[in-house]
């Protein structure tokens, strides 16, 4: 190799790394801003899938009765998204089973235990899976679809890479929750203010009053 070639690669390198360092510090001040969930979980995604030059990727949290639902994907095979389909099934087995465990993991392609009602991936890409925390109890879980191609070093790096922005995820996570937390308690507290204001007189007209003026 030239050292014309060499420098050219050098420079790609550090172009590489700069872009990713950039997408990580667009997802750092996304995670602290204030904005809905919809939007904050298409701009993370598509920021984690582009950092990792992944193939695609999917939010899914969890909701009453430990259901996951999808809350934003990038490029999910239909397949996977056909509720009625074997592979979404498994799909699904293998994503409630890190859940349970509460550890990320690299799954190969077209793996998974010879049972039919075990979890597994049923595609043909590497898929990383870290769950989504908050206060330490799960509440989600995000996962990349990956090309398996790349060597296992590389490999536990995008697994290390997705725990970190997994982390940055949580804390958004919960500021949202401390925030509606807030706001009902002081939905609450309005409410027991206006109760007693209309308590405070016996009398019919000054408590219609109060409540046409207040409510």
């Amino acid at each position: 190799m030239s050292s014309e070639q060499s420098s050219v690669n050098a420079e790609t390198i550090e172009q590489t790394k700069q872009q990713i360092r950039s997408l990580v510090s667009e997802i750092s001040q996304l995670s602290k801003s204030d904005i809905g969930a919809e939007e904050y979980y298409a701009a993370f995604l598509q920021r984690v899938v582009s950092a990792l030059a992944a193939v695609g990727g999917a939010v899914w949290l969890v909701e009453d009765g430990r259901r996951l639902q999808l809350a934003y994907q990038i490029n999910l095979s239909q397949t996977l998204l056909d509720s009625s389909s074997d592979d979404a099934g498994r799909h699904l087995r293998l994503l409630n089973q890190v859940i349970n465990n509460g550890e990320g993991n690299l799954f190969p392609p077209l793996s998974g235990a010879a049972d039919e009602n075990a979890g597994g991936n049923p595609t043909r890409y590497l898929i990383v899976l870290s769950p989504l925390r908050n206060d330490g109890k799960v509440e989600g879980i995000i996962e990349i679809f990956q090309r398996p191609d790349s060597p296992p070093a590389t490999q536990r790096g995008y697994l290390r890479f997705m725990e970190q922005m997994s982390e940055l995820a949580g804390e958004w996570l919960k500021t949202q929750k401390l925030r509606q937390f807030s706001d009902k308690t002081s939905l609450w507290a309005q409410a027991d203010q206006f109760s007693r204001q209309i308590h405070e007189s016996l009398n019919l007209r000054e408590t219609a009053y109060s409540v046409a003026n207040e409510g």
